[in-house]
């Protein structure tokens, strides 16, 4: 049977900060909460935690309603009943557990959606009045994620509402995996030759999120030596967050399905040339999801063997009862 080497091990466990609330915790303005199964049942077995509130340990459970406010060019967060301005408050708390939670040597964040604190996007700023004109006034993100990403602007932050979308899941996920690969991977104070074998097990990988970033990072490898080793690790993880970064296309995965599909082409008989062309068409045409077409693959690995291929992440990047690969509208 066909082992492969990334996945021999256990997957690496995950390292994510959630908002508390995901979690369950009975925390937000109302004393309730806003569980999400996703991570607290598909990804429980997979990831530790740790959670955060920036709202409740400041202004307590139950509390007032909270909103983005524009004074004059600056936003503040104002009660929306009593128009006490907690801004100040806020920030000096989130300014506290950020530095605490970035020292956790995180994979990522999942925040909670329309938070006027944790929100990651479109988070409306009101005027003062309490009004909001639509497309006459701003929008933006809560005051926490703010401040994260000027901290630390590659780290991986999505919001429980955006993962429901199968092709944001499958990204975020795929991006948060290969970051704890690499993450065990500096931990183990690899070799020359091991940052080379990475490299190699996540060429599929990197191909399906940026060709132009995967040949910049191949240089980096080439001239990596025992002398240059840690300046050269560090560039290569700052391109390989900027690869991780990219969301994967259609057409850039079918590239590297053809590139895997090649190793095989000449020992094949026409008729499994034939289902590995109709499946790929089909998966373009989101009428069968991607892991139809790596089991075929696979089966083909199976059968006929590949060293390079038998180590490749791309066929193998997470647990499968994640299921991230099994709906057509995870790709576009």
């Amino acid at each position: 049977m066909v082992q492969y080497s990334w996945s021999n091990e256990a997957y690496p466990q995950l390292r994510l900060a959630v908002s508390d609330c995901l979690r369950g915790t009975e925390c937000r303005y109302n004393g309730g909460h806003a569980q999400e199964d996703f991570i607290n049942q598909s990804l429980e077995s997979y990831a530790k935690f740790f959670p955060f509130c920036p709202e409740a340990p400041v202004l307590g459970v139950p509390r007032e309603t909270i909103r983005l406010v524009d004074v004059d060019g600056q936003i503040r967060v104002r009660g929306t009943r009593t128009q006490e301005d907690v801004t100040d408050a806020l920030q000096h708390y989130i300014d506290k557990i950020i530095p605490n939670l970035l020292k956790q040597n995180l994979d990522g964040v999942i925040v909670k959606s329309r938070s006027p604190t944790c929100g990651l996007e479109r988070i409306k700023h009101y005027r003062p009045t309490g009004e909001w004109f639509g497309s006459q006034d701003k929008m933006g993100q809560g005051l926490f994620t703010q401040s994260l990403v000027k901290e630390a602007p590659s780290l991986a932050i999505e919001d429980e509402g955006r993962l429901q979308d199968a092709w944001l899941r499958e990204n975020f996920m795929l991006r948060l995996y290969t970051l704890a690969r690499w993450r065990n991977f500096l931990q183990s104070d690899p070799s020359i030759a091991q940052f080379q074998a990475f490299h190699r097990d996540h060429k599929y990988l990197l191909l399906s999120k940026s060709e132009v970033t995967y040949r910049e990072m191949g240089p980096l490898v080439a001239n990596a030596t025992a002398q240059n080793r840690t300046e050269q690790l560090k560039a290569y993880e700052k391109k390989l967050q900027a690869a991780l970064a990219c969301r994967t296309q259609v057409g850039g995965m079918i590239n590297v399905l053809d590139h895997i599909y090649g190793y095989f082409k000449k020992s094949l008989s026409d008729q499994e040339k034939h289902l590995y062309i109709e499946s790929r068409e089909e998966f373009r045409q989101q009428i069968i999801p991607l892991i139809a077409v790596i089991k075929l693959l696979q089966q083909f690995l199976q059968h006929y063997g590949s060293d390079y291929l038998s180590t490749q992440v791309i066929l193998d990047p997470y647990p499968a009862d994640l299921a991230l690969r099994s709906k057509t509208t995870a790709y576009r």
